[in-house]
């Protein structure tokens, strides 16, 4: 079933019951879909993710952690009933968070937050949309990332200094290459914790990647 995804990516989406056996971060809530390798000349872990429907809503400030504050309670209140059904829409995981830098140190960057949308509406018609304007329903063809894990309760600093990090494993690999977004400077923060999980967190950031 897992694979059952790529054959339908262009065509349509998947049926009501998830067909992914989650990973342990996902703490058993719904979580995207994605198959993993690793490059061999350095360790980089390389996942391809399907694409798939995901509630989204964009900021633009000059710090991730408050547009991840102002955007958490835009998709929460969709969630909690917000949507043109008046439905509650059980929580997933992980929250991802687009991040496109500005253009200098004094300049606001944007932010796209988004939640993924329960394998229960990842269907043709998809999920109630959203009351409010600022909210979004987004079918994302993420593609391919590089990605590092880290743990901890993760600020600014710590998204910024992991993906400088993974930046320079890309650059030592000889089997893959930063992809035009990448290029760009863009990358991905992705966070899977409630905020009073005290331990075992995990959180990501993937850049995106082609092969050589």
């Amino acid at each position: 079933m897992k694979f059952l995804l790529a054959s339908l990516l262009m065509s349509t989406y998947v049926s009501a019951e998830n067909p992914f056996s989650a990973p342990w971060f996902c703490h058993d809530l719904d979580c995207p879909s994605f198959t993993t390798r690793e490059a061999i000349d350095n360790s980089l872990e390389i996942r391809s993710y399907d694409t798939l429907q995901w509630a989204s809503t964009v900021v633009e400030t000059d710090s991730a952690s408050d547009a991840g504050d102002i955007a958490f309670h835009r998709l929460f209140d969709y969630i909690s009933g917000a949507n043109e059904k008046e439905e509650k829409i059980d929580m997933t995981a992980p929250v991802l968070n687009y991040i496109q830098p500005g253009a200098g140190p004094n300049c606001n960057s944007t932010f796209t937050v988004s939640f993924f949308v329960p394998w229960q509406y990842q269907t043709e018609s998809g999920p109630p949309l959203p009351t409010s304007s600022s909210v979004f329903i987004e079918s994302k063809d993420l593609g391919e990332f590089a990605v590092s894990s880290f743990g901890g309760f993760a600020d600014d600093n710590d998204m910024v200094q992991e993906a400088v990090a993974l930046t320079d494993k890309i650059d030592e690999s000889k089997e893959v290459d930063f992809n035009d977004d990448a290029m760009e400077g863009n990358y991905y923060f992705v966070a899977y914790d409630s905020p009073y999980r005290l331990m075992n967190r995990h959180n990501e950031d993937w850049i995106g990647v082609k092969d050589v």
